[in-house]
């Protein structure tokens, strides 16, 4: 069984920008699903992949309707063990061993290739195991913060077919995070005003319990959809498991108006939440009251050109409220 080289992993930092960069080579030797004779993520496979850390249900005297398993190409290895010293305070620019954590959640034990042909129980277990996931490492004084995000389609990044997901947690807060945080219209109240400013301009798509689908004001690509529960919350790995169904139900939602408006569009998400707390409650910096973990759903519709990647800056060819408009099938 291929194992990662804890050395090949590694943060660079370009010297002008202080832009990060992973260095992970093992990630060239992601096998595509054709070049495989059997799927790994398939029920019967499991002997292919690594052990896994957690499955639902957990007893495994039954069939496993979800599982996590560590990636066996991640971008970040585990070094806690391993005699390095590690600390959430390390902040970029440092150029270092890329210390974290690099999970897949396989979201169905059949060989399904889209989120809108599992079982509704598989996914729903999915989101669960990110929850536990999540609640687990943030327990951990060496990790500053944690992620789940989707590549869906070679072109958004994925190299397997099987339907499913990473988690990463790293030991420092990712620039965009921390600018979200730090942004002036982003103090208390940020996640009200968008959600007020979408209802009044009918950016709303769905809604779902405590949680609203919206296009956001400023969307990158075309039909972009951000998920915000209405009330707050930091972290989602702390919300009840009620909140857990209700988002994973709505994304799939979500993911089938996309698929209505553009199909075939290749898509990632994220969900973005606050750093962790330290272990005995201490913030691990300013978060905003109010503040609110989210889900961005980006469909890869337009291609990021020279504009795009030389200032940052995005085009889309579609208005915000025109995208919602054809999500919500008006």
């Amino acid at each position: 069984m291929h194992e990662p080289n804890a050395q090949a992993c590694q943060i660079e930092v370009d010297p002008l920008s202080g832009r990060a960069v992973f260095v992970a080579p093992e990630r060239a030797r992601r096998p595509l699903e054709k070049e495989l004779a059997a799927c790994p993520f398939c029920a019967g496979n499991e002997h292919l992949t690594p052990h896994e850390v957690a499955r639902i249900p957990a007893d495994a005297a039954f069939a496993w309707e979800a599982r996590l398993i560590p990636n066996r190409y991640p971008v970040v290895v585990d070094l806690s063990g391993g005699g390095v010293e590690c600390t959430a305070e390390k902040r970029v620019p440092e150029s270092r061993p890329a210390h974290g954590v690099h999970d897949v959640i396989v979201e169905s034990p059949r060989h399904d290739t889209s989120i809108l042909t599992i079982e509704p129980r598989s996914w729903r277990a999915s989101w669960e195991l990110v929850r536990q996931r999540l609640a687990r490492l943030a327990q951990r004084d060496d990790l500053a913060w944690g992620m789940v995000f989707k590549n869906s389609g070679t072109a958004a990044g994925a190299s397997l077919d099987h339907v499913h997901s990473q988690l990463v947690a790293l030991d420092f807060v990712p620039p965009p995070v921390a600018a979200k945080l730090a942004a002036p219209a982003g103090g208390e109240g940020a996640f009200d005003r968008i959600i007020d400013a979408a209802e009044h301009d009918r950016r709303i798509v769905a809604e779902s319990a405590d949680l609203v689908a919206l296009v956001p004001p400023a969307p990158r690509q075309p039909l972009e959809t951000w998920l915000i529960p209405r009330s707050p919350g930091r972290w989602f790995h702390a919300v009840e498991p009620e909140v857990v169904v209700g988002l994973a139900d709505l994304l799939r939602e979500v993911v089938a108006r996309i698929e209505r408006v553009a199909p075939g569009t290749q898509f990632n998400w994220w969900l973005h939440q606050a750093p962790f707390e330290r272990v005995g409650g201490e913030p691990r910096g300013a978060v905003p009251a109010g503040w609110r973990w989210h889900v961005e759903i980006m469909p890869r519709i337009s291609p990021l050109a020279g504009f795009e990647l030389g200032t940052g800056c995005h085009i889309t060819i579609m208005a915000p409220a025109e995208s919602a408009r054809r999500l919500r099938g008006d």
